[in-house]
């Protein structure tokens, strides 16, 4: 758990859990490129995904992106959160990136069936959801975390645009999903930038243009990656990033040509 003031926003990072993939799984036609970035692969060619959450605390509101990977994979959140001192019944409003899994995971209590954000309200990208609640079969995890979200009367479909609070506003960043959203932060002049997994680490943070195994449009992603970097780059945002190395706040640097990832 780390914090960090942005204006009026208090943004607190949430590590839910850490896990390592084979690099090759993760850029599979990319294998020959993988060998220069060895400084960021266990010894085994791994490399370690963070998954976290953000809290985004100002304007009157607490806001949580994202709910992380659940129990399943022995979740973190509800310890993190309690390190922040932040009661989940004090949660305002819960927002996704998008709807895999490792973002949706502890939406619900597994053993009673309640909502762990009690008095929250859900705002989901419309088109992931649109998306995911078509698919047949549908995940798992849709099913688990998202679909009792559509009785409860909280859920709220949202598209890019979407004004969640002054100074806090949802931006479409399709490719890893039809539906990907980040969250920018002004205020203060001062900005930020909720990533999710529109970059997942430092390697298409140098290399924007491999295709990752887990995006869903290989040419749309990395339209986004390109773009997204860029501008973050330009405006100096600090960024909140799901999936880079926790706590996941840093900044996109650009120069000659080269963009990378520098923890701040």
């Amino acid at each position: 758990m780390e914090r960090r003031q942005l204006g009026s926003y208090e943004v607190i990072a949430l590590a839910d859990t850490v896990q390592s993939y084979p690099a090759t799984a993760v850029y599979p036609a990319a294998e020959d490129a993988l060998a220069a970035y060895a400084a960021y692969l266990d010894a085994t060619g791994a490399v370690a995904l963070n998954f976290a959450s953000f809290l985004l605390i100002g304007s009157g509101l607490t806001v949580l992106v994202d709910t992380g990977w659940g129990p399943e994979f022995d979740g973190q959140l509800p310890a993190e959160m309690k390190a922040a001192g932040v009661d989940p019944a004090s949660v305002d409003v819960v927002t996704f990136t998008h709807l895999h899994g490792d973002h949706t995971g502890w939406n619900f209590d597994r053993g009673t069936g309640a909502r762990f954000f009690a008095n929250a309200r859900y705002l989901v990208p419309r088109l992931d959801w649109e998306h995911y609640a078509a698919q047949q079969p549908p995940s798992g995890s849709f099913e688990r975390d998202m679909r009792p979200l559509e009785a409860s009367g909280r859920l709220e479909l949202i598209d890019g645009g979407h004004v969640l609070a002054p100074g806090l506003t949802a931006v479409p960043t399709p490719g890893h999903t039809p539906g990907h959203t980040s969250f920018a932060i002004d205020s203060g002049g001062t900005r930020g930038f909720v990533l999710g997994d529109v970059v997942l680490t430092r390697i298409d943070a140098e290399r924007p243009e491999l295709d990752c195994s887990f995006d869903w449009d290989h040419a749309i992603a990395h339209a986004t990656r390109e773009a997204t970097i860029a501008r973050l780059a330009a405006d100096q945002s600090l960024v909140g990033a799901s999936h880079l190395p926790a706590p996941g706040f840093g900044r996109f640097r650009v120069e000659a040509g080269r963009s990378s990832w520098q923890p701040a």
